[in-house]
């Protein structure tokens, strides 16, 4: 196949799930071929993404769609991608050039349109490197932190600053720190409120209007093979496609293969090359913060947004010297200001995308990461002298601590940053004394740590979880990793059910409730999707956090802030389900209706979650299976039915290692969960394994559309060829692209 951009010819061999396996004879010509195979599986999705980072999403998908597209416009994603490439160097932008050329060529040939862009009637235009950059900022940069200091700032100017400080620390079962494992960590139960009181004057000026993951690394110490392992799967929105693609690419510099971004070459967050293998979870880090401005302000620019079926609608947008404003006019009144690592100075980030596939070792590795910017994350690697390393990576400004409870006065120099955490001051562990590295979004450090990271960490659970399977494990296999990904034990239920059971127990129980008590009292605390226990424990909780959410208090809560994404908005039974199982574990009541115990709550909340179950799966227990209840329901960005993927239930929940969330207030289908798993294996790479939820490929009438669904919900993994063999043996289709 002839194709222009080329230096010379390209072989792109398919395995039988249709991932590309790419050789090139150079690392610009091999980054080339990833453009053109993820063009060739991944068209519509290149497309809607680029859409969406400069704010056109609305003239495909209408009106539903203005909210994200006026916030991205005024996050000015356009204009901070366009710096960020300008800003980069010689090699990495031949890097994004060369991926740019492939999508290109692909469009070239003017084959016939997958069915989603059919369906729109819309013929992409040529990609171009800077689009790289915006479909990679507007993933990090518009799902950040700064929708939890909102959050907070709204929620003190409800409940007062007391209250909230009191729920930021209320959660006091042992953590599991990352960088000095067996050490365990709590939440401080008192932390001081004053930062928040000073968010709470900010707030008082603004006027209301009406995803986690795992990853860990085991020392060859702990093996049988004698090197290390690392595994892991990030958590994020389901979506369709997924947001992750498979992929491996082979030239003269490098052999790498991974998960990379649609729209983005490389692998920046899971791969292994000839020496080193990586992987990332979310670190929390702290690096945005939200402005009230007060004062009356120029507009910058103005900006119109095309929206199907209605008449464009013209927009301004604004910048303070803090950072753009995304909710209010400030014309008219105070308005919010958004400060964000990679829209202040034009990010470096996609500078790793090439030097870490060519990383010798992971402290190579991680000298290549300085150039890291945001999201921030942890860094788990490996390599094949044997080493394993943990560090945090990305940008952390350093700036006064109210700055991280919420929205803070503009017009004070006590709230504007004041450089950044140096990045060899960043928590870092190399072949710590355990053999054993665990991330899964928990307290990364303990309060000997000198510097402040953030506070917004995911709860114990898993971490412990993952530390219960691992910390005594010796001669491990990558089945026993498979293992591992696959464990769906709640932590958060061995503290419900005892719970429930004591707050329901009865001197004359009815032939029902016997039932019911011994599938309880009988469960192992497996989130199974055959599970019936699971099923009561997770909808008593879920009645829980609707009862707690239902209060008149969190009326003005209830709603979306003014002009903010609805995609980033998360109703207050969400926010209560996070907080829920440390209140229980503390018998804390600060919550409950006045009056009320949790006994009380419990049992009321049992009673509900039974009649649910029987209203929704019938009256014979025997049905009322966690499967039945917590489906994949994936939908297209269009929604179109005929362009998703099939409905399957699955197991898990929110917190157990093979996580698997739910909406906690508005159903039980999944809208979170394990985006890809992997394990990767230093002593043979043809030995390690992956999947993700659906295929490679976007398009519903092909033929790997799909086909890892039956796979990845069953908790399995498919092939990851690596040596030229293993791939040889393999392979199903080539394709050679010539200039």
């Amino acid at each position: 196949m002839q194709v222009t951009g080329l230096e010379s010819e390209v072989v792109i061999r398919r395995d039988q799930w249709g991932i590309p396996h790419i050789a090139a004879n150079s690392s610009s010509d091999a980054f080339f071929g990833q453009g053109f195979a993820q063009a060739e599986d991944r068209l519509g999705q290149l497309e809607f993404d680029r859409r969406r980072a400069y704010g056109q999403w609305a003239q495909l998908a209408g009106a539903e769609a203005l909210d994200f597209d006026r916030f991205a416009r005024r996050c000015s994603l356009r204009l901070t991608a366009q710096n960020e490439y300008s800003a980069l160097s010689s090699e990495a932008k031949e890097v994004l050039t060369s991926f740019s050329a492939g999508i290109n060529a692909y469009l070239n040939l003017r084959r016939d349109l997958p069915p989603d862009l059919a369906l729109t009637k819309t013929t992409p235009d040529p990609w171009s490197p800077e689009d790289c950059c915006a479909v990679f900022l507007v993933r990090h940069v518009v799902f950040a932190n700064w929708q939890k200091k909102l959050w907070r700032g709204r929620l003190a100017a409800v409940l007062g600053s007391e209250l909230v400080a009191h729920l930021q620390g209320a959660d006091l079962r042992d953590i599991p720190l990352i960088v000095s494992p067996p050490e365990f960590a709590r939440l401080d139960p008192n932390p001081d409120q004053q930062p928040l009181n000073e968010v709470l004057a900010a707030m008082a000026h603004l006027a209301q209007a009406a995803t986690g993951s795992n990853a860990w690394a085991l020392h060859g110490s702990r093996t049988e093979s004698g090197l290390p392992l690392i595994a892991g799967d990030p958590h994020r929105a389901l979506e369709t496609p997924s947001v992750y693609y498979q992929c491996h690419l082979t030239c003269p510099e490098f052999d790498a293969i991974g998960l990379s971004f649609v729209g983005v070459p490389g692998f920046p967050h899971f791969g292994h090359s000839q020496r080193v293998a990586w992987a990332i979870t979310n670190a929390n880090g702290d690096y945005q913060d939200l402005y009230v401005e007060d004062m009356p302000l120029t507009s910058s620019r103005t900006e119109v947004i095309e929206v199907k079926g209605e008449s464009p609608v013209s927009i301004e947008c604004y910048e303070t010297p803090r950072g753009v404003v995304v909710f209010g006019d400030p014309l008219i009144g105070p308005s919010l200001a958004l400060r964000s690592t990679a829209l202040v100075d034009a990010s470096s980030g996609l500078e790793v995308l090439a030097p870490m596939l060519r990383a010798q070792s992971v402290s190579e590795l991680d000298d290549v990461m300085r150039n890291w910017v945001d999201p921030v994350n942890n860094l788990v690697s490996a390599d094949v002298s044997g080493d394993i390393s943990y560090r945090t990576v990305g940008k952390i400004p350093v700036r006064n601590r109210a700055n991280s409870w919420g929205p803070v006065p503009a017009n004070n120099l006590e709230y504007e940053w004041q450089g950044e955490i140096a990045f060899d001051e960043m928590p870092h562990a190399l072949n710590p004394e355990s053999g054993l590295i665990v991330t899964a979004n928990q307290k990364i450090a303990g309060p000997d740590y000198p510097h402040f990271l953030g506070f917004d960490y995911s709860g114990p659970d898993r971490a412990q979880r993952l530390h219960d399977r691992l910390d005594d494990i010796q001669r491990a296999t990558v089945a026993d990793m498979e293992s591992v990904l696959t464990d769906r034990v709640s932590l958060a239920a061995k503290i419900w059910v005892p719970a429930i059971l004591a707050a329901t127990a009865r001197d004359n129980p009815d032939d029902e409730y016997r039932v019911l008590s011994e599938i309880l009292n009988s469960w192992d605390y497996s989130m199974d999707p055959d599970s019936i226990a699971a099923s009561l424990y997770l909808v008593t909780r879920d009645f829980v956090s609707q009862r707690l959410a239902n209060q008149e208090i969190f009326d003005p809560l209830r709603r979306p802030y003014f002009e903010e994404p609805r995609g980033s908005f998360q109703p207050v039974s969400l926010r209560i389900w996070s907080l829920s199982t440390g209140l229980l574990a503390g018998n804390d009541e600060s919550l409950l209706f006045s009056g009320e115990s949790w006994p009380d709550l419990l049992r009321d909340c049992f009673s509900q979650a039974v009649e649910y179950l029987r209203s929704a799966l019938g009256p014979n227990t025997d049905e009322w299976r966690w499967g039945s209840l917590h489906q994949c329901r994936a939908r297209h960005p269009l929604n179109r039915p005929e362009l998703d993927p099939p409905v399957v239930g699955v197991g898990g929940e929110w917190d157990t290692v093979m996580s698997a969330s739910h909406p906690a207030g508005y159903g039980f289908a999944v809208t979170s969960t394990s985006v890809a798993r992997y394990i990767f294996d230093v002593a043979n790479w043809d030995n390690s394994r992956w999947v993700v939820p659906f295929g490679v490929s976007g398009d519903p009438t092909r033929e790997h559309f799909s086909d890892q669904q039956d796979i990845w919900v069953k908790g399995g993994l498919v092939a990851m060829p690596y040596s030229p063999e293993a791939v040889s043996e393999a392979t199903v289709t080539t394709a050679v692209l010539t200039p």
